[in-house]
């Protein structure tokens, strides 16, 4: 195996692998791209190359590989490394698949994305590749683009308009940063940061965007209805099941008429509706029927329901029993 280090300083290093093991690619790639779990290629030595350096919170990476690659970034990863950052992609050469929140693209030479490191994430890539990746912490990245959890996984386009002055300042600051020592690194990071905010926001990502949202809607939607019965759902728990932030999950449900702890409270008054109607259920009390859809406080269901029904879930039981009984 041969291994070239180089450095211009302290901010900025070099570092080309030629035949190398895979354990110490791994070591290699995981050093400027956090824990990834990555599944060992079928290649007798690994070639690669990896270009990193600093600007003020930020890293920026310029990473070769010769050979097709995939991994997955899970919980035990995430909490291990304890990252919170967004990472912003150029490709260059080559494809590359990218899953997260549900979300699955395929990145060709010219595309941009961004994923996040504090949620789980995939990637795959049949052969040779080249990406540039700018590594911002949330808070400082937010301080940019405060949506920017909106287009995690969407595919922006770098080939025209401002995608193209940003993919055009990546490529360059990859010869920047590993050539010279006498720039601000301060400043270039600002600049950075000022060029992926006006590039990447939700509506670049069009109608692509809004079929992805209208899928996982129906998705989470599907999965609420199916777990109605379940008193401890909440907005965490659905969030963990479909590996996506609370936020974004709110997020789904702002192009509904409903926010989710609505759509879900409604869903439930429905169903605890439909089995007071039910003559099947009369040996249920009203209370076992709230508590069997969910609810935990008897008070509050009566309550709630009154307000949505404009009668009690007594009034409803005794309509239906005269109805039928008639």
């Amino acid at each position: 195996m041969a291994e070239l280090q180089d450095s211009v300083s302290p901010q900025a290093r070099r570092i080309l692998l030629e035949n190398a093991s895979f354990s110490d690619f791994c070591e290699r790639l995981c050093a400027v791209h956090s824990n990834w779990e990555l599944k060992r290629p079928d290649v007798p030595g690994c070639d690669a190359e990896f270009r990193h350096a600093r600007m003020g919170d930020t890293d920026f990476t310029d990473v070769q590989v010769g050979f097709g690659l995939s991994g997955q970034r899970t919980n035990s990863q995430i909490q291990r490394a304890n990252d919170v950052f967004f990472g912003v992609i150029l490709m260059l050469a080559g494809g590359q698949r990218l899953i997260q929140d549900g979300q699955e693209i395929d990145l060709q030479p010219g595309d941009i994305s961004v994923w996040d490191a504090s949620r789980p994430a995939q990637f795959s890539s049949t052969g040779s590749v080249r990406q540039i990746s700018v590594l911002v912490p949330h808070k400082k990245l937010k301080l940019y683009s405060s949506n920017i959890e909106d287009v995690c996984a969407q595919r922006i386009n770098g080939r025209s308009g401002l995608g193209l002055l940003l993919a055009s300042h990546l490529q360059a600051l990859s010869v920047v940063l590993s050539t010279s020592d006498d720039i601000d690194h301060a400043s270039t990071e600002a600049a950075t940061l000022d060029l992926v905010s006006a590039a990447i926001r939700p509506d670049k990502a069009g109608d692509y965007k809004s079929s992805i949202h209208k899928t996982m809607l129906r998705r989470v939607q599907d999965y609420i209805i199916n777990n109605l019965r379940d008193p401890n759902l909440s907005p965490a728990t659905i969030a963990s099941v479909f590996r996506i932030s609370p936020r974004y999950l709110h997020k789904l449900f702002e192009a509904s008429d409903y926010t989710l702890s609505e759509w879900v409270l409604q869903r439930r008054l429905l169903a605890c509706q439909s089995s007071l109607k039910d003559p099947a259920l009369n040996h249920m009390t009203i209370t076992e029927i709230a508590f069997n859809w969910g609810f935990n406080s008897a008070p509050y269901f009566s309550r709630v329901y009154r307000q949505n029904f404009g009668t009690t879930p007594s009034g409803t039981r005794a309509a239906q029993n005269e109805f039928g009984g008639k």
